[in-house]
């Protein structure tokens, strides 16, 4: 294609995002719906809590690692529409046969499992969906909405779960209405089967590819690469260990946990899922009003201030039940550790050439995903040792300090100057939207 000739960006592409924000809430969903349920879930299954914990919550991001590997390897091949249609089924799957597996914990396990190589291509192909349907200028805003769309699902997901449960009395059941947002996502995969093509890409996108080898060289020279796959591993742990451990702390009875319920467990997730999406969407505001570019004090200071969830394991602060402190420890703890993936992954955006910055969001994604499961495993099992969450609570507060530390690492790639700058000025004189 002549680089002079700019690409029109149909208004369908809207549409594509509307899909894309409905399957990655629909997998936030079906992902944290048994977290507020867990203790249910462990007497359904006659087994530890601990253990319970670990299989149906920490697996899942085992095979969403798997399932982003495996998306981002065929999508260039089949494409995304036929890999939102494959996700949507893993993820219906995995929520509506789990009422015929019955108290079944391998079968459990895997429909789990099922379900965690559904939401790994949804996450992991956004960059793709973006440069084929979106303008340079709004890319930003389409990963930033994926962002803050997946804490919407676990938003929702922590709200309808117990919800649904106090109707049902039924985890399982429970689960098959949790699956509802995933069957809207593959209604509109099947209408994108029907739709206008993606735009190509802009001319000057398809760079050379030895450059792009020797620029990606060029990255893994330079050590910042691997502190921001650090910083991903850690927020990673942070975002699934408060998540999946916080509700059962809440809801399962002294000396366990405190025994607010689920329904309770459940709302002040919600309360705290809805701090954490507003940390996220004014995170790039915040980077540039407040914090005027500067993205190490951002980064450190997002891990130092997640710290503050240590409070939740003091009497004083759950000990009348929920009350306006804990709400200031959770609210704090919820914005502050919803800026750190966000500001990680902008920094790589703004960083790195157009043309790597696929492969260095991928490595520190794909591989700081693993965080999350690091972080479930040691919590369930010092819930296992110990049978109470105080460790877990501590385990958090100790990685949320050594990120803290690690962020004071933090120095820019010197071999990329100004090169993201001068890729966003070209893409954008040379496209224009319907």
């Amino acid at each position: 294609m002549n680089a002079n000739v700019p690409i029109v960006y149909p208004k369908y592409r809207w549409f594509v995002m509307v899909t894309m924000i409905i399957g990655v809430i629909a997998q936030g969903v079906i992902m944290i719906a048994p977290a507020p349920l867990i203790g249910e879930v462990a007497k359904h299954l006659g087994r530890d809590l601990g253990l319970v914990t670990f299989t149906v919550m920490g697996l899942w991001t085992v095979t969403v690692c798997i399932g982003g590997i495996i998306g981002g390897a065929i999508v260039d091949r089949v494409g995304i529409v036929k890999v939102y249609l494959v996700c949507g089924i893993l993820l219906i799957l995995s929520a509506v046969l789990l009422p015929f597996v019955g108290p079944n914990l391998p079968a459990i396990i895997l429909l789990r499992l099922v379900g965690g190589l559904g939401t790994g291509p949804i996450i992991t192909t956004i960059s793709r969906m973006a440069a084929e349907w979106f303008p340079f200028k709004e890319r930003g805003l389409i990963t930033g909405v994926q962002g803050m769309s997946t804490a919407l699902g676990v938003f929702v997901g922590f709200g309808a779960s117990p919800a649904v449960f106090s109707a049902t009395q039924s985890w399982t059941v429970t689960m098959v209405w949790m699956a509802c947002p995933a069957i809207i996502f593959l209604v509109f995969s099947i209408i994108m089967i029907f739709g206008p093509k993606a735009p190509e890409l802009i001319a000057e996108e398809h760079e050379d590819v030895q450059a792009a080898k020797n620029d990606f060289k060029l990255a893994l020279g330079e050590p910042i690469i691997y502190l921001l796959i650090v910083y991903v591993f850690l927020f990673n742990w942070l975002i699934q260990g408060i998540n999946d451990l916080t509700p059962g702390y809440f809801a399962i009875p002294l000396p366990v946990g405190v025994g607010w319920g689920p329904m309770v467990a459940g709302q002040l997730m919600m309360i705290f899922q809805f701090v954490f999406m507003i940390g996220s969407l004014v995170s790039g505001w915040l980077h540039d009003k407040v914090y005027k570019g500067n993205t190490k004090l951002q980064i450190m200071l997002s891990f130092l201030l997640t710290g503050v969830y240590f409070f939740v394991k003091l009497s004083g602060v759950t000990g009348q039940g929920p009350n306006p402190l804990l709400l200031v420890v959770m609210l704090v703890t919820a914005f502050f550790m919803g800026q750190g993936i966000a500001t990680t992954m902008a920094f790589i955006a703004k960083s790195y050439p157009e043309h790597i910055t696929g492969k260095v969001g991928g490595m520190a994604m794909g591989l700081g995903l693993i965080g999350g499961t690091v972080g479930v495993g040691l919590g369930s099992s010092a819930l296992t040792a110990t049978h109470t969450y105080q460790l877990s609570i501590l385990i958090v507060t100790i990685v949320a300090i050594v990120g803290f530390f690690a962020a004071m690492a933090f120095k820019k790639p010197k071999a990329f100057a100004h090169l993201h700058e001068k890729s966003a000025m070209i893409a954008n004189n040379n496209s224009k939207t319907l």
